[in-house]
This record gives C-alpha cells, sequence and structure tokens, in this order.
C-alpha cells in the first residue's frame, strides 16, 4: 500500500511538472508571438521609410497616391504601436532590439508615437510636392531616430 501511495504521489508530481511545463510554453509562445508582430509593425514602418527615401533620392518613381498611403500607413502604425508594445513579454525568447527602457519608461515611450503620426501625416499631406515632403521627412527620420536612440538596442 505504501508502495501505491508513493507510486501516486509521485504521478501527482509528473503530471503537475508536465503542467507547469505547458503552461511555461504557452506564455513562451504567446510572448513570442507578441514580439513578433511588434517586430512585423515595425518592419512596415521601416520599409515604408526605405520607400520614401529612395523616392526623395530620385532612385524611385512613385505616384503621388503610394507616396501618400506609404506615409499614411506609418500614421497608423504609429497610432497602434503603444497597445503592440504594451504588454510586457518575459517569456519571449525571440531575439528583439526593443530595450527593456520601453515598459520601465513607458509614458515617455508611449507619447513619442503621438509625434510619428504627426510627422507622418504632414509627410502625407506634402505628397507631389518634392521639396515640403523632403521638410517633412526630415522630421519624421528624426521621430524615428529619437525613439530608437532611446528605446533600441545597437
Amino acid at each position: 500500500m505504501k508502495h501505491l501511495v508513493t507510486a501516486g504521489m509521485l504521478g501527482a508530481m509528473i503530471a503537475a511538472g508536465s503542467m507547469m511545463s505547458m503552461s511555461a510554453n504557452a506564455d513562451e509562445m504567446m510572448d513570442n508571438q507578441t514580439v513578433q508582430d511588434r517586430q512585423m509593425l515595425m518592419d512596415g514602418i521601416g520599409g515604408a521609410m526605405g520607400t520614401l527615401g529612395c523616392y526623395l533620392k530620385g532612385k524611385c518613381d512613385l505616384p503621388d497616391p503610394v507616396v501618400r498611403n506609404l506615409a499614411n500607413g506609418i500614421a497608423y502604425a504609429a497610432t497602434v504601436a503603444p497597445s503592440a508594445f504594451q504588454p510586457k513579454t518575459p517569456d519571449a525568447t525571440v531575439k528583439t532590439t526593443a530595450t527593456d527602457k520601453v515598459w520601465s519608461d513607458w509614458d515617455d515611450f508611449a507619447n513619442r508615437f503621438p509625434e510619428l503620426k504627426e510627422a507622418a501625416l504632414a509627410m502625407a499631406s506634402a505628397a507631389g510636392d518634392k521639396s515640403a515632403m523632403g521638410a517633412a521627412m526630415g522630421n519624421l527620420g528624426k521621430s524615428c531616430k529619437g525613439c530608437h536612440d532611446e528605446y533600441r538596442s545597437k
């Protein structure tokens, strides 16, 4: 009987350990997906910035509506970015360039996105006027750089 009780307790401990492991794996998977979603959002901004830069340097040609769409896409990403970054992801194993300062200095980090949105909307409204777009791109780039300097690891 003693062996039966011991075996039952051992079985319960193994089952509990397996469930804890499954829970930890689920947390890791959820956190990894959250990090990957953030990365796609930021990659979208980077891709739009690169394409706008290509256009402004005269290396590629884009119709004005495409320029507006790219800039408006950045503005939209700036609108949703705070909610994408808000959940902390302590169990993520995906490599990220976001520093922990994002969450420790949350108010400053989150308050940078409205500036990015405004700069992107100014770029969208300047579409068709390369001179005005150049100035708008400068402001947009400063907004990106300011955040990267503070909250992105090198």
